[in-house]
């Protein structure tokens, strides 16, 4: 007897199910604020801890998953930030915005680079290297802290507080600024300081100490639902270099970046 079977209707019967039992187990530290255990895994999905644990030994081995050598506990590993980025990068996003950042990376001769909220905090998503280089090297998939760059502190301003507070909070409790130092302006910030800052000038500002060696300058973009969907970013040693009129050439030109690309998108007007 022939079979009536389709082929595109065999390919969807034909799945392997280990591969979806393994993403049960990735879904639930996707959805984790923070690294969890092997019981808490192995009772969210159903499995004994031995079953659940062949899964995880795969998903470190690859890099897709992490384990504290304090805790024990897991985590999402730093192939699943670069799958992340990846996706992001095939998005229109970068499509849309690719000759708005060179030429704001022409203009300013500064570093250029566009973020977006991951999992972890803001993933940087695609950049372009000035010409005076800094001794941070800042990579497409690298995650920046929130407090102690102007990237977070835009996020910061413009994201619920239930998804940035975790992320604050061992931020303060470390105090490191992005360069690796100890700075105490890290754990005394003011939350209400920075987004009133942020909401007056349509950017924020770090230093040299806090950036990593050159001053950074960050402005929003936002999507057509007005809400924030990435940050622009420039770091240089003449991002806080004033104008003729008190103010800078290069944050004057990155927040009209990114208010151009916030037009493309659709975002509507803010007031």
């Amino acid at each position: 007897m022939t079979s009536t079977t389709k082929p595109h209707e065999e390919i969807g019967r034909r799945r392997i199910k280990s591969i979806e039992v393994g993403f049960r187990i990735l879904r639930v530290l996707e959805r984790a604020d923070g690294k969890v255990s092997l019981r808490e895994i192995s009772a969210e999905v159903g499995m004994p801890p031995s079953n659940v644990h062949l899964y995880l030994a795969s998903f470190l081995h690859e890099g897709i998953a992490e384990q504290d050598p304090a805790t024990s506990r897991y985590g999402l590993g730093p192939f699943a930030i670069q799958l992340g980025a990846a996706a992001s990068r095939q998005s229109n996003l970068i499509d849309v915005s690719r000759d708005l950042l060179s030429q704001l990376r022409e203009e300013t001769r500064d570093s250029v680079f566009l973020s977006v909220w991951g999992n972890r905090g803001p993933t940087i998503l695609f950049k372009i290297d000035g010409e005076a280089y800094g001794p941070m090297g800042i990579r497409v998939g690298h995650v920046l802290p929130l407090l102690s760059t102007a990237t977070g502190r835009v996020f910061i301003s413009h994201i619920p507080e239930t998804q940035t507070k975790v992320l604050i909070d061992q931020e303060r409790k470390s105090s490191l600024s992005l360069a690796g130092g100890f700075d105490d302006r890290v754990r005394d910030v003011t939350l209400s300081d920075i987004v009133e800052s942020v909401k007056k000038s349509s950017f924020a500002q770090t230093d040299a100490k806090m950036s990593g060696g050159y001053p950074a300058a960050a402005a929003p973009v936002f999507d057509q639902a007005g809400q924030i969907c990435a940050v622009v970013t420039i770091l240089g040693p003449d991002v806080g270099a004033t104008d003729d009129d008190g103010g800078s050439t290069a944050t004057k030109k990155l927040v009209q970046t990114a208010q151009r690309l916030s037009n493309r998108l659709g975002a509507p007007d803010r007031k």
